[in-house]
């Protein structure tokens, strides 16, 4: 089968961070390296996002040009994926002319088919500087929850997403000035009418259950046109001579970039037409590896844009989006200083890249928000990938090596059974984009293994005994230097293969219950793959990457963990609380969010309306008619322009699911909780 991979394409306006890598770039590495061990056909692109305001914004803060800023950093970003073992056949760049041609070809074709319409509406005007403001240089009090610094487009305290014209007192960072309305025209993309197409497209197609309910809210709440040109003078020229000093808007043209930079790839193949065998080929599985924040572009704006063109363009197959990755608590901010930049990492720490990969794997953000820590990434290297995978190999190859570099391999079948179902796991696993849990079953393989060599240990038998017993353990040696390969490429799974002289196997050999090979040579004295991250390394590594706290406190990620200490409250504080029994009497999604259900509550005085963040782990339809445990004098909230009147209670699984708390047996509304 042939697969085209794409990972989002990062802005170049700064470096990588760990959450860009677990969170996209990690996942389609793994992901791509396994098919190719499948021996499907794989290409897997990627680029440097570079118009739009995140550029400019970088420019006007360094007094820079765009094009310097994105000069600086299209380079560091591929080199930092490179380095990383993100195994990108092609990176590619959005200034290129052949993207810039692509997306003005695009925008004449979607106008030439009836797609787009020219509106004139109101936007914010900077009088002192002369310039229509974009969103992000707007900045205001977010209208539900008084963050005095939120965006234009988003509040970075409480997630909201806005619009300029949501902002209460908002102002210029350019100048700080109050900003006017000015009338602007624009063209807009109609996607309320290609909203029938693309439900059939949605339907057609298997989605992650976090992905899932944000298409559906959107598609509930009707599809609304949305802006494809803006007032900016960085980015592509809108094709109209009455639209000069206009740019195509970056959601609009960046997407376009994979196909863009497939052609570009083409190119470099001395075969223009070969794009068309991964963008024209219903054959040809699309699949686009993103942060949740980019959803709803990637599964209902870019499949509508290429639905429009009418050309026969294949449309993605998959998008298995990711959650975002917390830092210590914190939400990695690079504005704020809170982060872990990708190219720091391997300056200060080029001999643990696959730990990293492996510690991130590990903590992937698949279907919910994960945090990183330093506490974290120690226990892990140390406890899981030393104690467990690194020192079973070291063990057995030391063994090995003290009896002679050659030997012959035996079935062992307890060992030869766990190595094909453990293949066939983490195949299956990977296939569903669940990574986490792919490298959990090779762990286990591994943990298998280590309590075989510990009762048999063979360093307490005789030679011809201890020769026999480790026999039956080379075979496994030799799966593992496939099966860790999507996961550690870089260095553990490659140094592994060394040593036993070997090379890749087909993933169909992994999963059949025949021996690899029957015979080994030795390539000389192992060393042990994973050193032992001390505590003065981990200091050290902290010190250098993470200085400081960050310079204003957001809300802490949920965490699995236990507290260590609780606040304590007194009786007379807790029977303030008012806990009441309700009854759940309609339920809907709110416009315009991924999380958030808007509930109507039957209590004893009549009804009550909830906003809930549980959209991701309730339909609507589930919860009618239900009972739950409602906090009642709460001050009443205002989430995405709805009142909420309390909140209801939910207990939180170790996996991050909501279960929602109800008695036994129904009881009348407005029962009390005591």
């Amino acid at each position: 089968m042939r697969y085209l991979i794409t990972a989002a394409l990062p802005y170049a306006n700064g470096p990588l961070h760990i959450g860009h890598l677990a969170g996209a770039y990690l996942p389609a590495d793994i992901y791509a390296r396994y098919l190719r061990l499948c021996g499907h056909e794989v290409l897997f692109i990627c680029g440097s996002d570079e118009h739009g305001v995140a550029i400019t914004l970088r420019a006007w803060q360094e007094n820079t040009s765009p094009q310097a800023i994105i000069d600086h950093y299209h380079p560091l970003l591929e080199a930092s994926l490179r380095e990383m073992g993100i195994s990108v056949d092609f990176y590619g760049r959005t200034s290129d002319p052949l993207h810039h041609r692509l997306a003005q070809r695009f925008f004449l074709r979607l106008l030439e088919q009836g797609w787009l319409e020219k509106r004139t509406v109101e936007q914010f005007w900077d009088a002192q500087a002369g310039v229509f403001l974009p969103d992000r240089y707007i900045v205001g009090t977010c209208p539900h929850c008084g963050y005095t610094e939120a965006y234009g487009d988003q509040c970075e305290k409480c997630g909201a997403l806005l619009t300029p014209t949501d902002l209460l007192n908002p102002r210029s960072r350019l100048t700080q000035s109050l900003p006017q309305k000015r009338p602007s025209t624009q063209y807009y993309l109609r996607l309320d009418a290609l909203q029938p197409q693309l439900e059939a497209y949605i339907q057609e197609r298997q989605w992650k259950p976090n992905v899932e309910p944000v298409i559906q809210n959107w598609l509930r709440a009707g599809l609304a046109s949305r802006p494809i040109t803006r007032d900016l003078n960085w980015g592509i020229p809108v094709p109209l001579p009455e639209m000069a000093g206009k740019v195509l808007y970056v959601w609009f043209e960046a997407p376009l970039g994979y196909l863009s930079i497939t052609q570009k790839w083409a190119e470099a193949q001395g075969d223009p037409k070969a794009w068309e065998l991964f963008w024209k080929d219903p054959s040809t599985a699309i699949v686009h590896f993103i942060g949740k924040d980019n959803i709803v572009f990637h599964t209902l704006i870019f499949p509508a844009v290429l639905i429009a063109a009418a050309e026969g363009y294949t449309l993605p197959t998959a998008v298995p989006a990711h959650e975002f990755l917390t830092l210590e608590g914190q939400k990695i901010s690079t504005s704020r200083r809170w982060t872990i930049d990708v190219d720091a990492y391997l300056r200060h720490a080029p001999h643990r890249i696959d730990e990293l990969r492996f510690v991130l794997t590990a903590l992937m953000p698949q279907t919910r928000d994960r945090d990183f820590t330093w506490e974290e990434y120690a226990t892990r290297i140390n406890n899981e990938l030393l104690a467990t995978l690194s020192n079973l190999i070291h063990r057995v190859l030391t063994l090995l090596w003290r009896l002679g570099p050659e030997h012959a391999a035996v079935t062992f079948m307890p060992l030869l059974e766990a190595r094909v179902e453990a293949a066939r796991t983490v195949g299956r696993r990977l296939e569903a984009y669940d990574f986490s849990g792919a490298l959990e079953a090779l762990l286990a393989l591994a943990q298998k293994a280590n309590k075989h060599l510990t009762e048999a240990a063979p360093w307490h038998q005789k030679e011809a005994e201890a020769r026999l017993t480790l026999a039956g353990f080379i075979d496994l040696l030799a799966a593992l230097g496939t099966l860790l390969e999507p996961f550690m490429p870089v260095r553990i799974a490659p140094t592994l293969r060394r040593y036993l002289n070997l090379s890749l196997f087909p993933w169909s050999e992994l999963e059949r219950p025949e021996l690899l090979i029957r015979q080994l040579r030795l390539s000389g004295p192992p060393q042990p793959l994973v050193p032992k991250l001390t505590a003065t390394e981990l200091a050290q590594l902290r010190a250098q990457l993470l200085p400081a706290a960050p310079s204003e406190p957001t809300a802490k990620a949920p965490s699995t963990k236990p507290q260590e200490s609780l606040q304590k409250l007194s009786m007379e504080d807790f029977r303030k609380v008012q806990l009441k029994v309700v009854t759940i009497q309609a339920a809907e999604p709110i416009a315009g969010t991924d999380r958030l259900l808007r509930l109507l509550i039957q209590a004893e005085d009549g009804l009550h309306t909830v906003v809930s963040g549980i959209a991701q782990h309730y339909k609507p339809e589930e919860l009618i008619g239900k009972q739950a445990v409602w906090v009642a004098n709460l001050a009443p909230r205002a989430l995405r322009g709805v009142v909420s009147e309390g909140m209801l209670l939910f207990a939180e699984t170790p996996q991050g699911q909501l279960v929602r708390i109800s008695p036994d047996i129904p009881v009348p509304p407005g029962s009390p909780v005591k």
